[in-house]
């Protein structure tokens, strides 16, 4: 199973990030960049579906409750009147994620979801304000998507 992380060597605390992708969901950093720049809608609705889709897929699965409990802090970054306030807080979410996905290593979808949102999170840092936005509007549709796919 291909990671798409490897394919680019990023690593996560200076080690490889565990394979979790089959050969036929792959997100790389061009499609994470396009999504977050806007220039893409439609590749942004997509992929998130797929990515819902894929969480929903091993057992057990990612419950509804693991994605907002992730979410609810991202819609509170989102609220702050101050947007230099928010890197240093968005930043900060990919230990929160590291730390759900190690108290729930049996559920694969966190995996893919925190190794997903960890390399959005990167590259929202490069141009915060427009990538911040569609991060947040990434993650929604992926949580929109999981609901509908019968997540619970």
């Amino acid at each position: 199973m291909p990671d798409y992380r490897q394919q680019r060597g990023s690593t996560s605390g200076g080690y490889p990030r565990d394979n979790h992708q089959e050969p036929g969901f792959q997100i790389t950093k061009d499609d994470l960049t396009e999504i977050l720049d806007g220039k893409n809608p439609s590749k942004m609705v997509s992929l998130a579906e797929k990515t819902a889709k894929k969480t929903l897929e091993s057992k057990p699965h990612l419950t509804t409750s693991q994605i907002r409990n992730i979410y609810g802090t991202v819609k509170k970054l989102d609220m702050i009147g101050d947007r230099e306030d928010v890197l240093p807080k968005l930043i900060l979410l990919k230990p929160k994620l590291a730390y759900a996905f190690g108290r729930n290593k049996d559920v694969q979808g966190l995996r893919i979801l925190k190794d997903i949102l960890s390399d959005s999170i990167d590259l929202v840092a490069e141009k915060k304000e427009v990538r911040f936005q569609n991060f947040c509007r990434f993650f929604e549709a992926i949580l929109a998507y999981h609901r509908a796919e019968g997540g619970k």
